[in-house]
């Protein structure tokens, strides 16, 4: 059987000015999902937002042009945004002398934006989620704010948005713990027992299809092309 997928990219964050396009297996009429395709579905993907509360215009903007693409799908109940991490800018955006990112604050500037999609959404953390070193003692401490704050029960995240198909998330526990740095993309033992499990459960051989989000490659994923904890752009 043919998967017919409409999926939106945001590959950068919106304040670096959002390009939006569409890309499926094969070409999909955007009405094409009106035909209750039951393996049809819609998703929003987006980057790195590191919002900053001093300059949200492009924000708002990169929103906009998603939420209508959403909006428009026909694909009801089967229209979902992810979030990548890294949600709020790594600098002091509120003259208190504290990095913005994986503050209260920066949590609920963050969920009123994603809250304006109009759309379900869910989230994985990346490295500067709890980079809220000020106002929180322990990574413990920032990951319990961030998982109240954003309404997740889990750091991880697993949705099923068609007929056997899931999306699953997860995400970034360790800061001030990280072995090796802090910026490095790193998933507990628990989540991966999660992982493993819910992949089992879901066997291909049975026709199930698994999207998989994390921030970034995670460290000893076995991505041997990655040599660093990041892909730097240009613009990083």
């Amino acid at each position: 059987k043919l998967l017919r997928v409409q999926m939106l990219a945001c590959a950068s964050a919106a304040v670096q000015g959002l390009q939006v396009g569409q890309a499926a297996p094969r070409p999909v009429a955007r009405g094409a999902a009106t035909m209750k395709d039951p393996f049809a579905f819609t998703l929003g993907v987006v980057g790195d937002l590191h919002m900053d509360p001093r300059d949200l215009d492009d924000s708002f903007e990169g929103r906009s042009h998603i939420k209508k693409i959403l909006d428009e799908a026909g694909t009801p109940g089967s229209t979902y945004v992810c979030s990548l991490g890294d949600l709020g800018e790594s600098k002091d955006c509120t003259q208190t002398q504290q990095l913005f990112a994986g503050t209260t604050p920066c949590f609920e500037l963050v969920r009123d934006f994603l809250d304006g999609f109009g759309h379900p959404y869910d989230i994985v953390g990346g490295n500067h989620d709890l980079e809220g070193i000020d106002e929180f003692a322990t990574d413990e401490e920032n990951l319990e704010a961030y998982l109240s704050i954003m309404g997740k029960e889990t750091p991880q995240y697993c949705h099923q948005v068609a007929d056997k198909t899931l999306i699953v998330g997860i995400g970034s526990t360790v800061f001030r713990g990280a072995k090796y740095t802090s910026h490095e993309v790193f998933v507990d033992k628990d989540q991966c027992a999660w992982f493993e499990k819910t992949i089992t459960d879901h066997p291909a051989e049975e026709g199930w299809r698994i999207f998989v989000f994390s921030h970034a490659p995670i460290i000893g994923s076995g991505l041997r092309v990655l040599q660093e904890c990041h892909v730097v752009n240009g613009c990083c």
